[in-house]
């Protein structure tokens, strides 16, 4: 037991040496996205050209070992994944190839129709750095130590975290309303930082780098828990990536302008699902911003149906793997921070 203790840490090792130089916001967003837009929107042309530096992705190695339990295949299919996000990285400007690989990694299913509403505000007086301060308050309350928190130029979100180095991250002209900070609050430090955590305190390997199926659903358990609505962006940007995979760059953004987005939050979604990709004339997606809405379905369904969060928040994994990592992995059950008692 020992031994295989040793070689499951070896490979959340792997995981995490592979990962931390994966960050989709950075090595994804196009070194050239500033002139294209400025371009785009003065009529200078009709679809972007971009271009990336250079990624240097290496394709990890893992040691062999034969599945033999049911947890064995979490780290089976973890590698899996790893394996598939730096051969994504590889492809990066050619088109085709990158899209099919993301439908493969972020597989798009079908969600229910956009909450009907008023969209809560996205601009305010809540700059970058106040942000930070609220993210350094919440990490307290968490007790989340050893992270760094970073004002950034040039990347395709609005912030991110980085589980891996233990960097969250904020670009620099961020402006949100008071209103949406406690959400944003909730969402990056309350479930991203939190579930990162506590997951490194579990005793069994695969719960510090979580399971595949609890990282493609981390944005859906981070989405309930800002809003448990359903906050109307996420379904702007599955509708983004349904559309990209059969439509040019200004094709998708001109349809989110139609569906009532302003052009720079139409132009947002559309860069976010277009990113990787070259050339604005083609038809495909990096589809992993439809993992939000359709996530967020399903911790929806698991809490109508009398699931609890605590488990959840305890590691990154999926409703459906609690029972087996309790019972097989020992995985203790945290109580859910006072951060979060207000969105229960």
């Amino acid at each position: 037991m020992s031994n295989q203790r040793t070689l499951f840490q070896e490979i959340t090792k792997a995981i995490v040496d592979a990962e931390a130089h994966m960050e989709f916001s950075v090595c994804l967003h196009p070194s050239n996205e500033r002139e294209q837009r400025e371009k785009f929107f003065a009529g200078e042309i009709q679809e972007p050209l971009f271009t990336y530096k250079d990624q240097h992705v290496l394709a990890p190695e893992f040691p062999d070992f034969m599945v033999e339990h049911e947890t064995d295949a979490l780290y089976r299919d973890r590698i899996g994944h790893t394996k598939g996000v730096a051969l994504l990285l590889q492809l990066v400007g050619q088109d085709d190839e990158f899209s099919q690989l993301s439908q493969v990694l972020f597989p798009v299913t079908e969600v229910s129709d956009m909450p009907t509403g008023e969209s809560p505000l996205e601009e305010g007086n809540v700059d970058a750095n106040a942000v930070i301060a609220a993210f350094q308050v919440a990490m307290k309350e968490c007790a989340a130590e050893g992270w760094t928190l970073e004002i950034v130029e040039d990347c395709s979100s609005r912030m991110y975290v980085n589980q891996w180095s233990k960097k969250v991250a904020v670009r620099s002209d961020v402006l949100i309303s008071e209103e949406e900070l406690p959400a944003l609050v909730r969402h990056e430090i309350g479930v991203h930082v939190l579930r990162s955590e506590r997951g490194r305190a579990q005793k069994e390997p695969i719960l510090h780098v979580g399971t595949l199926r609890g990282r493609l659903v981390e944005e859906g358990v981070a989405c309930y828990i800002e809003n448990p609505q359903g906050h109307p962006r996420i379904f702007q940007r599955h509708l983004a990536v349904r559309t990209a995979l059969n439509h040019s760059f200004r094709e998708t953004w001109q349809l989110l302008c139609d569906e009532g987005c302003t052009k720079e939050d139409a132009w947002t979604h559309t860069l976010r699902v277009k990113r990787g990709l070259k050339d604005g004339t083609s038809h495909g997606a990096f589809t992993k911003d439809a993992v939000y809405a359709q996530g967020y379905e399903e911790i929806r369904t698991y809490i109508e149906e009398g699931g609890e969060f605590a488990p959840l928040l305890s590691a990154p994994i999926h409703p459906s793997e609690i029972e087996l990592l309790i019972s097989q992995a020992d995985m203790e059950v945290f109580p859910i921070p006072a951060l979060l008692e207000l969105s229960q």
